[in-house]
């Protein structure tokens, strides 16, 4: 179980590195990359049906609010899905004429693993002559449907607005105004488990380096029956944070393609239905970035994620600049990684606009 536990913590950590990296690229990327005419999603309407397959269907308005026509290439992630403009096969250039509305339809299907812990990356990426808008949708919709008795998700990047129920089967709806067309993780487990995890620190915010942190992690079986070998795993980067106690709950780790990490780790032998039960932790803050925090916790059970607590700003310089920032909040509606995973998506429309723009001019 700890080899599955450390494996599944390498995924986690290399997700939020690669988020970093996008970060990391610069924010006043040129114009050009950017589509900026008269054309805009006014509308984007997605289904997501889950049963052995995902099977996705996505239906975007297209509206032409300049004041001229144009023509301009239509492409999208995946490249094989099957597309229809009004109804026909989608034949590139499309021509807006002025005030012009065109209904682009998307289907494809997402191979899903057998395994008990299943994820989902949705992309609604529509890109304009190969550049993405820069403008918001007016509207973005997207429906889940999971599998007959999977009744919660254990992570999303955007927050969900409401659970239903359709022909018995859970529904998860994200519902936005003015959004801009971001990708959509989404993971859940085939086990029957629920357990929440909440983390907080004390103090729960810090002016200075070298200070101590003690954190708590509460976790709570919701469920009707006992759930036995679970971990807690969290995360550091030991550049910004030292274990302090209990040293034997912590370990560095060198992997060979990436930088050292600090884990730590419990493991709880079981918890009854119903049963709650805190565990504690100090690190030291060695530094103090643009903002510091503490990365939300994965809960295991037998190596398979079954859900991932809240996340904890300790510092923030943002917070004197642009005003209070979002506190703490219970997964999965987390704000401030949806913030981050927004905008590394931003960013990602970029990247891989200008790589397409580089390998046509090749």
């Amino acid at each position: 179980m700890k080899k599955a536990s450390r494996i599944t913590a390498k995924f986690l950590v290399a997700v939020l590195t690669v988020i970093s990296l996008l970060l990391c690229l610069p924010a006043s990327a040129s114009p050009s990359l950017f589509y900026t005419g008269g054309i805009s999603i006014d509308s984007l309407s997605a289904t997501i049906d889950v049963n052995s397959n995902a099977d996705i269907i996505i239906e975007y308005e297209l509206v032409n609010h300049g004041d001229k026509t144009e023509s301009i290439t239509l492409t999208f992630s995946p490249s094989n899905a099957t597309a229809q403009i009004d109804g026909g096969a989608l034949s590139n250039p499309v021509t807006f004429d002025k005030g012009q509305e065109h209904k682009l339809m998307l289907s494809y299907s997402i191979s899903l693993p057998t395994t008990a812990y299943q994820s989902i990356l949705f992309s609604p990426m529509l890109f304009f002559d190969d550049m993405a808008n820069s403008q918001r949708a007016k509207r973005f919709d997207v429906k889940l449907i999971l599998p007959q008795g999977i009744n919660r998700i254990i992570y999303s990047s955007i927050p969900y607005d409401s659970i239903n129920t359709q022909d018995g089967r859970r529904v998860f709806d994200w519902s936005k105004s003015n959004f801009y067309p971001s990708p959509l993780s989404i993971a859940w487990t085939t086990l029957d488990v629920d357990i929440t995890a909440t983390k907080t620190a004390n103090p729960s915010s810090i002016t200075t380096a070298g200070e101590i942190i003690e954190v708590s992690v509460t976790v709570q079986n919701n469920g009707a029956a006992e759930v036995k070998n679970i971990t807690l795993k969290d995360n550091f980067y030991p550049g910004a944070f030292e274990a302090v106690a209990p040293p034997d709950e912590f370990e560095l780790t060198q992997p060979e393609l990436s930088d050292p990490h600090l884990y730590w780790t419990k493991e709880i032998a079981s918890l009854n239905s119903g049963e709650k039960a805190t565990y504690t932790y100090s690190v030291k803050v060695k530094a103090l970035g643009l903002e510091t925090r503490l990365e939300p916790l994965v809960v295991t059970v037998n190596g398979t994620p079954v859900s991932v607590s809240n996340d904890v700003v300790l510092y923030s310089e943002l917070e004197g600049k642009y005003g209070p920032q979002p506190s703490a909040s219970k997964f999965p509606t987390v704000p401030v990684v949806v913030a981050i995973v927004v905008v590394a998506a931003i960013i990602a429309f970029v990247f891989i606009a200008w790589t397409r723009k580089k390998r046509k001019a090749a």
